[in-house]
């Protein structure tokens, strides 16, 4: 990948919310296959940053959504010498039928913040998200130590 995307990454997440509960999904591949996450992927050349979430979260769910603000920065540098950075941004839910990516998504949900920040199968800057989101702790900038080997040596995130 980055001889397509070369050595910096832009990524977006999307946060949306319904009736108090989060969109999620596990994707099929990656290093958070079979963990929940939210929408993403990366950032197409012709395209910003809110058509590209709004995109991500529709191929990957079928549900339309409308960027509404930014809401987080994951930025990190994998030992290969890669700029990764996800960019999150709150989305408000607009409708649509929940129809999966077969071949990206394994499941789809609607978790609550707690049901995430407690699950063993959240992926940690998700976790850290959901506590800012609720209110728990006023994070800041962090350095986070990951439990699984993404393979970052620095990794930190902005809320």
């Amino acid at each position: 990948m980055s001889n397509e995307r070369g050595n910096v990454w832009l990524a977006v997440g999307g946060l949306v919310m319904q009736d108090g509960k989060v969109l999620v999904v596990k994707k099929t591949y990656g290093p958070t296959k079979g963990l929940w996450t939210l929408p993403m992927g990366f950032v197409n050349a012709d395209e910003t940053v809110d058509m590209a979430i709004v995109r991500e979260v529709k191929e990957e769910t079928g549900l339309d959504a409308k960027a509404e603000s930014i809401l987080a920065l994951r930025t990190g540098v994998l030992r290969k010498g890669v700029s990764d950075n996800l960019l999150i941004m709150r989305l408000a839910y607009v409708g649509g039928e929940v129809e999966r990516c077969e071949r990206e998504i394994e499941t789809i949900g609607w978790l609550t913040p707690d049901e995430l920040i407690d699950s063993t199968e959240t992926v940690e800057f998700l976790q850290t998200l959901m506590r800012e989101v609720k209110g728990k702790e006023g994070l800041g900038e962090q350095n986070l130590t990951l439990n699984r080997d993404y393979g970052y040596s620095i990794f930190k995130m902005f809320v």
